[in-house]
């Protein structure tokens, strides 16, 4: 097989955190992160989205250069990288750099005190991906921090501390107050705390306790030589060492598949279903495909060469050779800025690019216009190809069978040469682009404005990239004027319009392709002609056109300002910013989530099997194939089912099919297995026989059908004042649609639980991450007809919630309970991203029908509004979250008659479920979008009451105040009215927005319980009912606790939650977690306070563990039950419209400024400032880490994350590589947030207020500056400043809404 006589090694060989692994003939299938977390049980590296794009399993990979004796470190994504791919490499995991039980990393520390951690499952990946950066560069810049930062998601912190702590790892890094620092103060005259300060931060131990590189690995290049051949009953791995022995194994194995970098290859070992056995060639070794040599026509790279090396290879080029003879390579840097994510291009190669032949790769399309070629060879020779022959059709090329590419020429530019790379795409970072662009333009000779040739070619136009041959021959032999750009825009249109025929965006992707022609034109004509007449820019366009894709990142920044309290004891935390309880755990990988967990012999795991129909009858369940498969234990299904097989909130859900399917993704079937690995396997081979029925999956088409839910009673309608008489006497009446998008959770841990009989009496443990533990209770005691005394739920902690595991949890519970029971074994069921999203639910998409009348002063007098919501086809808690939809149809507005209506479409989608925000988003952007521009004179004020008479408070309009003069909001308008009257194509936009919102259940679950132990050395033992999920709860119970005690945080513990010590808890939602529980744990801890109070009486001067051991000698009982139930119990009358909800608002008020460009509609938030009322702050830490998260998650809901359903019932924006949420480079440039001064709230715990959900409405102000942008746009274009403008407010429908295409911009920049 080889071309030497030395036998393949069948031993896999490689480091992980300095301990040798030795794995013999190891499978090819397996995954770096299945090693670490089920072989060698080091769970710190989690797994979230198992494609690479969230960065939660991020370590760090070492290994010795020896062309240069350096030992390089570089970050990637263990959930896609083959094990086999390691041979005499090193792995770092977060376990490695520190540990609570020695030291932390300073890295670590730093991240715990700026409070970058919330629910944590995000963190090590953080960590990670920092570290290796620092083990590279120990002081890097911050802007080089933020891109390390881009290929790891967090979903609930807004980014903002995790910069802020990393960044004092930078020497320019300092407190963003200046000479204002709070450190520049005497602390004991200053309440006011500036959160992120970063002074005196910069000294660092790092480098003192870095894990050392493997001798053996340095000293050595045994393993560097050594052919490697590892085999499965699939899948065969082959590594040669050398270029002669690939092209043998290429001849003898045609359809093998080559693995460079290894990123795309997971996907063909999880993914791909295979007829015949799978050949790999890893090619890492081959130093041949490794090399690089300059001469006269350019640089060529080996193909093995990473993007990474291949950037810094190109800036090393850049730095010897002048401008004019690199320029394409400062246009290949603009692209490797923007491919994949740091981890990414670490492993992806050109070459591995290249013979994608993927129509949106970024640096092939640059190649291909640049004029390339590409080295070829097999045991027949050598021969190379221009790379405009090399690309053949959709993702082929000229490669036959047993050829490979050995080296890319990326040629000198001369010096009338020009080339530019742009790309548009939903998101910046990792993100496939809609359209991208490698352009190329040559002139006759110097200062010659005549064009001699031209290559414009286009990817995400079709299924191919796209060449404009007839636009590229049009513009040869023509100047460079005003003239040739406005035909060659015709031109373009008119060539490019037949690429995208029959795409849906074919208007967008055509109009973003002629913005990147009139930007590269413009540039060019900058470069090559500085002060030509024809054109005028202004100096933002033209710094935006000329400045390349590194200069146009900016550092985010941000202040956050709250009062302290000074006057208390050391040992009371109460509104002190104390870091999360669990933060340590979090950033060393040892907290411990539901998959953490280690398994117990016996265990086996589940797989659900899911319809892949949204409408159709059950013809057939056979799974008799995946029964005949190895490991496989059992199949369950309805027959199954030992007591009832419905479930959910109305019991009218089946807990596994019977005899027809609503929706994709509802379970019919569970495979039970003795890995995750062979259970999801074997789930794929259930075979399910349907007959299809026709599905109804929009608003529109519930509308038409007649289908929707019923109401409970007399719910779904208010009527207040009297409309009809209020609409005759208005000035003005106005009408109009808004939709409203959904949203998907995206937490980072997906739904997961674990299952352990007990054996005995039908008793069971379920370890679950799920926000209602008592619900879960509840329905597997009535599934397995058990009593519910038998099953006791834990929970120690989520990987993030948001609603999304308080309902919907059931799934993965019920059918692993059934299991459990069933086997009589451990059952554990993680489900993967994609199957999560598809059947847990989400948020509810709307559209909203409103008639408003007001007079010529803008004061509103009438409201008429339906909305609708798709609610999927069960309705689960629609009724209450309609409900709140229409209690906040008024926002933070007087209206004196209102008439709204909800109808809940039932739809064959899977059922919605709770999300932040509980129907609070959607209403108050419907009553934002007709309410803008008569805002202020229609605002409540102190002591008005609201419709469903809940009492406004004077702090409402003191946030709104306090915002506006905070954002110097009148200067900002004046600005930015000045910017759109210059800038052609760039705009600018401003809102401002108040939000009232209040946090709460409904009044039947106001209730919570707590248990507080004392133990005989004085520590305490804290139990209550909510769950903690990020945003906090178990360190504000603590801090309460430490407040009556009197007594060190350090002392006081939580454990978990459990229903077999707190009973009948309600669900954690509404941002009541520490309104109920709060109020349960300081009545435990005043009782216990009252049985010690002689004790402290008779000992005053004693201490906390004196006062303990003299109660128990006194036989005092050192346990305490609190219970708290809301002291407000009034509902609201549905048939009367009287009656009130609430209790109390949390308001705040924002102003948001954002950029757009018109041409392709990319948009950046530039500012945001807010004010928040959140009463007494218990921990304004956690509170404003709670504002900056929520603001950033809406920014998602309102202006990005676009959640779309096919008419099959499929969801189309599957997954991290499809469903896009914010990085870093979606969050403001700088981001304010203030606490209100001297605000109380009498009916919360130490006059706090909830704060988990109010500031995500404040976002809707992203999407209405945004709107405010387009308005100028519009004005330009001439064209009318009413249009429809749904949310989300996408780059393309942002660039839709601008009609501000090149043909207009010619007028105002061509003279």
């Amino acid at each position: 097989m080889y071309a030497n006589s030395t036998a393949a090694m069948s031993e896999l060989v490689f480091y992980v955190n300095g301990k040798k692994i030795v794995e013999k003939n190891p499978s090819p299938t397996t995954l770096l992160a299945d090693v670490l977390r089920y072989k060698l049980k080091l769970t710190g590296t989690k797994v979230s989205c198992g494609e690479g794009g969230c960065g939660s399993c991020t370590v760090m990979v070492s290994w010795f250069d020896r062309s240069t004796s350096k030992i390089l470190h570089y970050s990637v994504n263990a959930c896609i990288v083959p094990i086999c791919l390691l041979h005499g490499l090193a792995v770092t995991t977060v376990e490695a750099v520190g540990s609570t039980k020695t030291r932390l990393h300073e890295l670590q520390e730093r991240l715990v005190s700026g409070h970058g951690i919330q629910c944590g499952f995000c963190t090590p990946g953080m960590v990670m991906s920092m570290y290796a950066l620092l083990r590279s560069n120990p002081v890097p810049t911050e802007l080089q921090i933020e891109h390390a930062l881009k290929g790891n998601l967090c979903r609930c912190t807004g980014y903002r501390p995790i910069l802020d702590a990393f960044r004092s790892f930078s020497k320019d890094s300092g407190c963003p107050m200046g000479d204002r620092c709070c450190r520049n103060k005497d602390k004991k005259n200053s309440s006011d705390v500036v959160e992120n300060c970063n002074e005196n931060k910069n000294e660092s131990d790092m480098g003192k306790q870095e894990l050392i590189f493997p001798s053996e690995l340095q000293l050595s290049d045994v393993y560097d030589q050594q052919t490697l051949e590892f085999k499965s009953d699939e899948v065969t791995w082959l590594r040669p060492v050398c270029l002669k022995d690939l092209l043998l194994l290429k001849k003898q194995h045609p359809e093998a598949l080559l693995a460079a970098g290894g990123t795309n290859v997971a996907f063909y070992l999880r993914n791909a279903s295979r007829e015949k056995p799978l050949v790999i060639i890893a090619t890492t070794h081959i130093t041949e495909l490794r090399s690089f040599e300059e001469n006269e026509d350019g640089f060529l790279v080996g193909a093995m060469t990473s993007m990474t090396l291949l950037e810094n290879k190109l800036m090393s080029l850049i730095d010897k050779h002048s401008e004019t003879k690199t320029r394409l390579y400062h246009s290949l840097l603009d692209a490797l800025c923007l491919f994949g994510s740091p981890q990414i291009r670490n492993r992806a190669t050109i070459g591995g690019s290249l013979a994608t032949a993927s129509r949106l790769a970024d640096v092939n399309v640059l190649l291909l216009a640049a004029g390339s070629h590409v080295k070829i060879a097999s045991t027949d020779g050598e021969r190379e190809v221009k790379i405009h022959d090399f690309f053949t059709g959709k993702s082929t090329t000229c490669l036959k069978p047993n050829e490979v590419i050995t080296d890319v020429l990326l040629p000198f530019s001369t010096q009338d040469e020009y080339c530019g790379f742009y790309k548009q795409s939903p998101r910046k970072d990792l993100t496939l682009a809609d359209v991208n662009a490698g352009l190329l333009m040559e002139f006759e000779a110097k200062n010659s404005s005549t064009v001699k040739n031209a290559f414009f070619a286009f990817g995400g136009l079709s299924s191919m990239l796209a060449v404009a041959k007839k636009s590229s021959s049009f513009v040869i032999g023509r100047k460079l004027d005003g003239s040739l750009l406005n035909e060659l825009m015709l031109s373009l249109a008119n060539e490019l319009d037949q690429f995208v025929s029959g795409d849906d965006a074919k208007s967008f992707k055509v109009a973003v392709a002629q913005g990147f022609m009139f930007k590269f034109f413009l540039k060019i004509s900058h470069q090559r002609f500085p002060k030509l007449e024809f054109l005028r820019l202004f100096k933002e366009e033209e710094r935006y056109l000329l400045s390349s894709q590194a200069d146009l990142q900016q550092k985010h920044s941000g202040v956050q300002v709250y009062d302290i309290i000074t006057n208390q004891s050391e040992t009371d935390s109460v509104g002190q910013p104390v870091p999360h309880r669990y933060a340590k755990q979090c950033a060393t990988g040892e907290a411990v989530f539901i998959d953490d967990i280690l398994p117990s012999q016996g265990e086996l795991y589940l797989t659900l099997v899911t319809s892949t129909k949204a409408s159709a009858k059950i013809l057939k369940i056979d799974p008799s194939k995946a029964l005949a498969m190895k490991g496989v234990v059992g199949f369950l299904d309805h027959t199954s089912i030992i007591s009832s097989n419905k479930t959910g909130l109305y019991l009218d859900e089946e807990i596994f099919a019977t005899e027809k399917v609503d929706f994709v993704g509802q379970t019919i079937g569970a495979v039970v297995a003795e890995s995750h690995e062979i259970a999801r396997k074997a789930a794929r081979a259930v075979v399910i026989e349907y007959e299809e029925l026709q599905p109804i999956t929009t608003i529109e088409d519930a509308i038409s059908h007649n289908s929707f839910h019923s109401w409970p009673g007399d719910m779904g309608a208010i009527n207040y004042g009297n409309v009809s008489k209020a609409f005759g006497s208005c000035d003005h009446v106005i009408e109009g649609e808004l939709k409203v998008g959904s949203q998907e959770h995206f937490y980072m841990e997906t739904n997961s639980v674990r299952v352990v009989p007990k054996g005995e009496d039908g008793e069971m443990d379920i370890y679950c991450g799920a926000q209602f533990a008592t619900g879960i209770q509840m329905v597997v005691a009535s599934a397995l007809n058990v009593p519910c005394n038998r099953i006791v739920v834990h929970t120690k902690r989520m990987g993030g919630a948001f609603g999304g595991k308080e309902f919907r949890s059931y799934l993965v519970t019920l059918p692993s309970a059934l299991a459990a029971h069933r086997f009589n074994r451990p059952v554990r069921c993680s489900l993967e991203r994609r199957q999560d999203m598809q059947i847990t639910g989400y948020r509810r998409p709307y559209l909203a029908k409103f008639k408003v009348g007001f007079n010529n002063d803008g004061k509103v007098l009438a409201l008429s509004l339906d909305m609708y919501s798709n609610d999927g086809f069960h309705p689960e808690i629609s009724p209450i979250f309609m409900a709140q939809s229409l209690f906040y149809s008024d926002n933070c507005y007087a209206i004196p008659n209102i008439h709204v209506r909800g109808h809940l479409c039932k739809t064959n989608l899977p059922p919605t479920t709770a999300m932040r925000g509980a129907g609070v988003p959607q209403g108050v952007l419907i009553c934002e979008y007709w309410m803008t521009k008569i805002r202020e004179i229609n605002m409540y004020r102190g002591g008005d009451v609201t419709f469903i008479s809940v009492p406004i408070e004077d702090s409402m309009t003191r946030c709104f105040d306090e915002v506006l003069k905070q954002s110097n909001y009148e200067q900002a308008l004046v600005n930015i009215e000045n910017f759109n009257q210059q800038s052609a194509f760039l705009k600018k936009g401003i809102a401002v927005t108040p939000v009232k919102f209040s946090p709460g259940l409904p009044p039947s679950w106001c209730m919570a319980g707590a248990i507080v132990n004392v133990y005989l050395d004085g520590s305490v033992l804290l139990y209550h009912g909510g769950v903690e999920s990020g945003q906090g709860l178990h360190t504000k119970m603590i801090q309460i606790a430490s407040r009556v005690f009197d007594l060190s945080i350090d002392k006081i513990h939580i454990s978990e939650t459990s229903t077999g010590v707190i009973p009948n808890s309600v669900t954690t939602g509404g941002s009541s977690g520490t309104d109920l529980n709060g109020g349960a744990v300081l009545d435990a801890c005043n009782q216990l306070m009252a049985r010690l109070k002689p004790i402290k009486d008779s000992n005053p001067n004693g201490k906390w563990e004196d006062w303990v051991k003299t109660a128990n000698e006194q036989k005092i009982n050192l346990s305490a039950s609190g219970y708290y139930s809301h002291a407000y119990k009034e509902d609201f009358d549905w048939k009367t419209g009287k009656g009130r909800p609430y209790s109390y608002y949390t308001y705040g008020s924002a102003v948001t400024q954002v950029e757009i460009d018109c041409l392709s509609g990319s948009y950046v938030i530039l500012k945001v400032d807010i004010v928040m009322d959140v009463g007494k702050s218990l921990n304004p830490a956690i509170d404003v880490g709670q504002i900056e998260g929520a603001f950033v998650m809406g920014t998602g809901l309102y202006a990005l994350e676009e959640h779309l359903f096919g008419a099959n019932g499929h969801l189309e924006t599957s997954g991290a590589g499809k469903y896009h949420i914010p990085t870093i480079s979606s969050i403001p440039l700088e981001m304010n947030v203030s606490l209100l001064k001297d605000c109380g709230n009498p009916q919360a715990v130490y006059s706090s207020k909830g704060i988990g959900e109010p500031p995500l409405l404040l976002s809707n102000s992203v999407f209405f500056a945004i709107e405010n942008a387009v308005i100028a746009a519009r004005r330009q274009a001439g064209l009318s400043p009413d249009f429809a403008f749904n949310s989300p407010a996408t780059t393309k429908q942002i660039q839709s809404a601008c009609g501000l295409g090149p043909q207009h911009l010619l007028k105002s920049l061509v003279t």
